[in-house]
């Protein structure tokens, strides 16, 4: 008998560790839970001997969400994720105050792709949107959904 699978983290490869984990504690208010350097087996898991790498996990709010920044030493060259290129991936966050998040982020230095916008149609017509860019130019959707305020107080 098999179980349901479960998301166990999200892994973002960054270029530093301590630059990204500032945008995703102070900004987005994300909690540290741990960090820690490879040992050998990760040259093997990488399939890149003697590659070293520097981690740190991260919880969201409700500490169901945790995403692991990874910072590898000697990368090979980056794609721009802000341009949303195969490959990439982006992450959403939901259940904030979109544009107190957004003037937080801007005010500690941090851009995004827009100002925030509201769309007309989609499962969030009537609601607000935007692509906040990491220090790495990941793309980092926040979402406030037109129903969010009356939710919060149910």
């Amino acid at each position: 008998m098999h179980t349901a699978i479960r998301h166990h983290h999200t892994a973002l490869h960054v270029a530093d560790l301590e630059r990204s984990a500032r945008f995703y504690v102070e900004g987005l208010g994300f909690t540290r839970l741990n960090e820690w350097t490879s040992g050998p087996y990760v040259g093997e898991l990488y399939s890149r001997p003697n590659v070293k790498v520097k981690a740190m996990m991260l919880t969201a709010g409700d500490g169901t969400f945790h995403l692991e920044l990874v910072q590898v030493e000697d990368p090979p060259p980056a794609v721009d994720p802000s341009e949303a290129q195969p490959g990439t991936a982006h992450l959403a966050f939901t259940d904030i105050d979109l544009r107190e998040v957004y003037a937080r982020m801007t005010k500690l230095g941090y851009r995004a792709l827009s100002e925030p916008v509201a769309p007309t149609s989609g499962p969030v017509a009537g609601g607000l949107l935007i692509y906040l860019l990491d220090p790495d130019g990941n793309r980092v959707e926040l979402i406030q959904p037109p129903d969010w305020r009356s939710s919060e107080n149910s």
